[in-house]
């Protein structure tokens, strides 16, 4: 956890925080998780109250922040992180590179610069246009919630799909990518006919829950639940990570709810609501009910960006082929 005094005004010192000052408190901060990927900044005014800066100081922080991949703004929306490390590559470097070896190879075969140039400006125009992305997910709380994280860290769309939606179609006939969270990997593969146009997205759960599985006691009846029974061993496995001691598996929509009565914890994800209602008194005491939320894992965002380059990559080529 960052210093109080590191967050705002410099200990001993009337002075507001310098430009170096606010990035280091704000790489501290994203670095920690106060911010997780996809997750928005507060406004330049209000981190500025809040570090004992100013909104121009404040500013100028963020967009050294940009410069190194960590956070991205998109207008009238508002600055969000994507990344929580600056990226190791140097990519304007790399690309020098790639440049220069394509053009060589282009100019050995004896090609005009100006045909160099024009099949480079066509390639730019190409990729300028998005490849069609479809986020699959089972439930909709999930499904809005990790498809904004998605685009909110990467800049890329993508098209909010709920995965019973997709029974008895192909998904890779209408879409160019699907993306859908590692969990789902399995599921979303039997709609598309190879693997080879998915791109699988880690999730992981809110530090917050962590916690408080971890603080779950030894004497206490925890039960999980799910409505299928591949969600049921996920949610098992997570919480035994924290909570050594047995659990009860509840499958939702096929259990008695009144196996829930008397239960000190409920763990369940947005896949489905709990019937606790059908299975408690008026005067029975109600159990602590902890829904599972997912942050996106921090590493799989610049995987993400790259498989998308890479089925642009594809288009390009297709079309120089066909040229």
């Amino acid at each position: 956890m960052t210093d109080p005094d590191r967050r705002g005004r410099r200990t001993g010192s009337s002075a507001p925080l310098s430009v170096d000052d606010v990035h280091q408190a704000l790489l501290e901060q994203i670095g920690a998780t106060a911010f997780p990927v996809g997750a928005r900044l507060p406004s330049c005014r209000a981190l500025a109250q809040q570090l004992g800066s100013n909104p121009s100081t404040v500013d100028r922080a963020i967009q050294r922040l940009a410069e190194a991949g960590l956070v991205r703004t998109i207008p009238r929306r508002g600055t969000f992180v994507s990344a929580t490390e600056a990226p190791r590559e140097d990519v304007l470097a790399s690309l020098s590179h790639d440049i220069d070896r394509i053009v060589a190879r282009a100019t050995a075969a004896g090609l005009d610069p100006a045909d160099i140039r024009e099949r480079f400006e066509h390639a730019i125009e190409r990729a300028n246009g998005q490849p069609s992305v479809a986020f699959v997910e089972c439930n909709k709380a999930d499904l809005e919630h990790m498809a904004d994280m998605v685009e909110n860290a990467t800049g890329i769309t993508v098209e909010r799909i709920l995965l019973d939606d997709v029974v008895g179609t192909r998904l890779d006939t209408r879409y160019d990518i699907i993306a859908a969270p590692l969990f789902h990997l399995a599921d979303v593969a039997e709609y598309v006919s190879g693997l080879d146009v998915v791109v699988e997205i880690n999730f992981v759960a809110a530090p917050t829950v962590l916690r408080r599985l971890a603080m779950l006691g030894p004497d206490q009846r925890v039960v999980v639940a799910a409505p299928t029974r591949r969600g049921l061993e996920r949610m098992t496995a997570l919480v035994r990570q924290y909570y050594p001691d047995d659990v009860e598996p509840f499958l939702i929509g096929t259990d008695d709810p009144a196996r829930l009565a008397g239960a000190d914890a409920l763990v369940r994800s947005n896949a489905g609501a709990l019937p606790i209602g059908a299975a408690l008194g008026a005067d029975d005491p109600r159990p602590e009910e902890i829904v599972v939320e997912w942050e996106l894992d921090p590493g799989f965002v610049a995987s993400f960006r790259s498989r998308v380059g890479e089925v642009l990559g594809r288009r390009v080529r297709a079309d120089l082929a066909t040229a």
